[in-house]
C-alpha cells in the first residue's frame, strides 16, 4: 500500500474506492462478525434489493456517507501529495512482512499463532481481505467460464418401486434454522407444540451441514455432493424423480434473479415447474411470510393426480428474523430488536421464527395426511446468535453455524404400503447424520432404489421384493 500510494494518479483513483469498500464491509464484520471472503462478496453479486434493505439501516447510511468522505478526502491529499518512494524502507517492511506471514501461515494450527495470525495475515486485515475476496471471485468466475455443464441426475443408474396409490414426496429446504432451538431436539422452550404431537416424525436430531451459506448449501444438498466432494456436478433429485414418472416441481419464496441462474436455480434442472416468489405474489420481499407458500402448494398439489415430487425453498429464519413471522407467532417479548444486537429481544426473535416454523410443516402435513405421502425438511445451514459476539451466517467453522434439524414425517397410508423403508429409517435414528444423506434419502423415500451407488442409502437394490417401473 506504501509502494502503490507513490504513484499517485493510481493511487487517487484506485484506492479512495478500495477505502469505502473496506470501510462498509468492516462495518458488517464489527457489527456481526461476519467472515469477508469470496463467498460473501459473491452473495452480495447474488442478493436481491428486498434481502439487502432489511441490513440498511440509518446507522449504516451514516457510516456510509463518513466513509465516502473520507474516501474523496484520500483522493485529494493523494493527488496533491508530493514525495518519493523510499525504497530502502520498502524492502525492510518487506523482508520482515514476507517471511513472517509464511511462517505464521505454516505454523496456523499452534494456539499462540492463531492469536496473532488473524492481526497480520492478509486473508483477515482490511483492505486485503477484500483483494483476497476479490481474486477468488475473479479465479471463480474464469474457473466457471470454462466448467463443464452440469449432468442431468436422471443419468444415474436406478430403479422405482411401482407405487400402489399416488405418492406425494415432499422436500422443505428451511433456510438458518440451528438445530438446538427447536423443542423436538430438547430445547426448553416451547417452539414446536405442533411437531411435538406428531406421532408419524422420525427425527435426527441435529445434522452437519455442507457448508455456512445458502448458495453453497443448498445446491449440495439437493444433488449428489458430499462433505467429502461438496462441488455441484449433478443436477437435484428432482430430475430422477422425473425420469421415474413423477410429476416435478420446484415452490420458492425467492425470487428469481433476471434470467440468470444462481447456483441453486442452476442445480434445479430441467424440471416440470419452477415457481419462484416473483411469480405467484406480488407482496414485497420484506413483507412475505413462508405460510404464503401454502396456496400455490395447495394447487399444485390438486393440479395432478399421480405421483409428484415437490420442493419447496422456504425464507425460515433469515435475518432479519423479527420480519419472517406475523404477529400471531410473537410469542417470546421482546423481539423488536435493532443495530445494538440485544441478545434478549434477537433471540426472542429467533426463537419466533422457528414457532412460525413449526405451524408452517404442520400446515403442510396437513394438506397430505389422508394421502401416500412423505415429507423430509432440514435447513441449509444455522445461525450464530450472539456467541462470543458473533451473529447471522457464512463461517464454516462456527458450530451453531453448521449444526442443522432434519426430519421426516409420513402419512399412515404411507406407513403402510412402504413398511420396509420406514423400518429402515427408523433404524438410522441416534447415527451422526450430514446433509451427504439428505439427496440419497429423498429419492430413496420416493421408492426409487439407486444401483452401484456409493452414497448413505437407506435401501440397497436387492432389499426389497417388489415390481419395478421402466428405467
Amino acid at each position: 500500500m506504501y509502494a502503490v500510494s507513490q504513484i499517485r494518479t493510481f493511487a487517487s483513483i484506485f484506492v479512495p474506492p478500495i477505502f469505502f469498500i473496506s470501510a462498509l464491509a468492516s462495518y458488517f464484520h464489527a457489527v456481526y462478525r461476519i467472515k469477508i471472503d469470496k463467498e460473501l462478496l459473491l452473495l452480495l453479486l447474488e442478493t436481491n434489493s428486498g434481502e439487502a434493505s432489511e441490513f440498511i439501516t440509518s446507522k449504516v447510511l451514516l457510516f456510509g456517507i463518513i466513509a465516502i468522505l473520507f474516501a474523496l478526502g484520500i483522493g485529494y491529499l493523494l493527488k496533491k501529495s508530493t514525495g518519493k518512494l523510499h525504497k530502502k524502507l520498502l524492502i525492510i517492511v518487506l523482508l520482515f512482512a514476507v517471511p513472517a506471514t509464511i511462517f505464521l501461515g505454516k505454523f496456523k494450527k499452534t494456539p499462540v499463532v492463531q492469536q496473532i495470525r488473524p492481526a497480520v495475515a492478509t486473508k483477515y486485515v482490511f483492505p486485503y481481505c477484500v483483494f483476497n475476496g476479490l481474486g477468488q471471485v475473479t479465479g471463480q468466475y474464469i474457473k466457471n467460464l470454462f466448467h463443464d455443464d452440469i449432468i442431468d441426475s436422471s443419468k444415474l443408474d436406478s430403479v422405482a418401486l411401482k407405487q400402489e396409490y399416488p405418492l406425494e414426496v415432499i422436500t422443505i429446504v428451511g433456510e438458518s434454522a440451528r438445530a438446538d432451538r427447536f423443542q423436538i431436539n430438547g430445547y426448553y422452550r416451547e417452539t414446536t407444540p405442533l411437531l411435538n404431537k406428531e406421532k408419524n416424525l422420525v427425527n435426527f436430531g441435529a445434522i452437519t451441514s455442507f457448508s455456512a451459506y445458502t448458495r453453497l448449501s443448498v445446491p449440495a444438498m439437493i444433488t449428489p455432493a458430499t462433505l467429502a466432494n461438496p462441488e455441484t456436478t449433478m443436477t437435484s433429485y428432482l430430475g430422477l424423480f422425473k425420469k421415474h414418472g413423477f410429476k416435478t416441481t420446484w415452490l420458492s419464496a425467492n425470487d428469481r434473479l433476471d434470467s440468470h441462474d444462481t447456483p441453486t436455480t442452476n442445480a434445479i434442472g430441467d424440471i416440470d415447474q419452477k415457481i419462484f416468489r416473483n411469480k405467484f405474489c406480488r407482496v414485497s420481499y420484506n413483507k412475505f411470510y413462508d405460510e404464503m407458500l401454502i396456496a400455490p402448494l395447495k394447487n399444485v398439489l390438486e393440479s395432478y393426480s399421480g405421483n409428484q415430487a415437490i420442493a419447496i425453498h422456504t425464507r425460515g429464519s433469515h435475518a432479519r428474523y423479527n420480519a419472517r413471522y406475523t404477529n400471531k407467532f410473537a410469542k417470546f417479548t421482546p423481539d423488536n430488536y435493532g443495530e445494538d444486537m440485544n441478545l434478549v429481544k434477537v433471540n426472542n426473535a429467533y426463537d419466533n421464527t422457528i414457532l412460525a416454523t413449526d405451524a408452517f410443516i404442520e400446515s403442510i402435513i396437513d394438506l397430505v395426511r389422508d394421502k401416500n405421502a412423505v415429507i423430509i425438511y432440514s435447513s441449509d445451514h444455522g445461525e450464530s446468535l450472539g456467541e462470543d459476539g458473533r451473529f447471522a451466517h457464512g463461517n464454516p467453522d462456527i458450530i451453531e453455524q453448521r449444526r442443522v434439524p432434519f426430519f421426516v414425517w409420513y402419512s399412515d397410508t404411507y406407513k403402510k404400503l412402504h413398511p420396509s423403508i420406514v423400518d429402515a429409517l427408523k433404524k438410522q435414528q441416534g447415527t451422526e447424520l450430514s446433509h451427504d444423506v439428505f439427496f440419497p434419502w429423498v429419492v430413496n423415500l420416493g421408492g426409487i432404489l439407486l444401483l452401484n451407488s456409493s452414497q448413505p442409502v437407506l435401501l440397497q437394490p436387492d432389499s426389497l421384493q417388489a415390481q419395478q417401473t421402466p428405467q
